[in-house]
């Protein structure tokens, strides 16, 4: 099962993607815990586009697809921002998080809730592809 959105490139979508998120919940199955996971990488992933990939005022468009296969979560997001190649990041020091003012955690959620990331640059647009592993008894109901 594979659902597709597309969000405009203003960080008033949060909600939106908060609201289809939480039906792919109710549809799916998918424990709280795991849902949290998966909405604080696309919500990351989100607001990192909307601050770093685009240097004009125009508005873009952001593609979150969401595909079920069996206990994993496989999330693609496409952007056509500047390109940018979160696997070849190296930040420095992991600041901590109590005191950071200016984020700098949000990759390292990713890598930490995640099973898999590749990233890909194709026809002008960044392809992430983050895949989630559910670890519950999730997948064995088919919905």
């Amino acid at each position: 099962m594979n659902r597709t959105f597309t969000y405009r490139s203003e960080i008033q979508e949060i909600p939106a993607i908060r609201k289809d998120l939480a039906e792919l919940q109710s549809i799916w199955s998918i424990p709280d815990s795991e849902m949290r996971q998966i909405s604080v990488m696309i919500e990351e992933i989100f607001s990192n586009i909307l601050r770093y990939a685009y240097t004009d005022n125009r508005e873009h468009q952001v593609l979150v697809s969401l595909e079920k296969n069996g206990n994993d979560i496989l999330i693609r997001i496409a952007d056509d921002g500047v390109a940018f190649n979160p696997l070849e990041h190296r930040p420095g020091p992991a600041p901590d998080p109590a005191m950071s003012e200016n984020g700098g955690m949000g990759l390292t959620l990713i890598k930490t809730f995640s099973s898999s990331i590749s990233y890909s640059r194709e026809d002008g647009k960044n392809h992430l592809l983050i895949t989630k592993k559910i670890k519950s008894n999730y997948g064995r109901q088919e919905a």
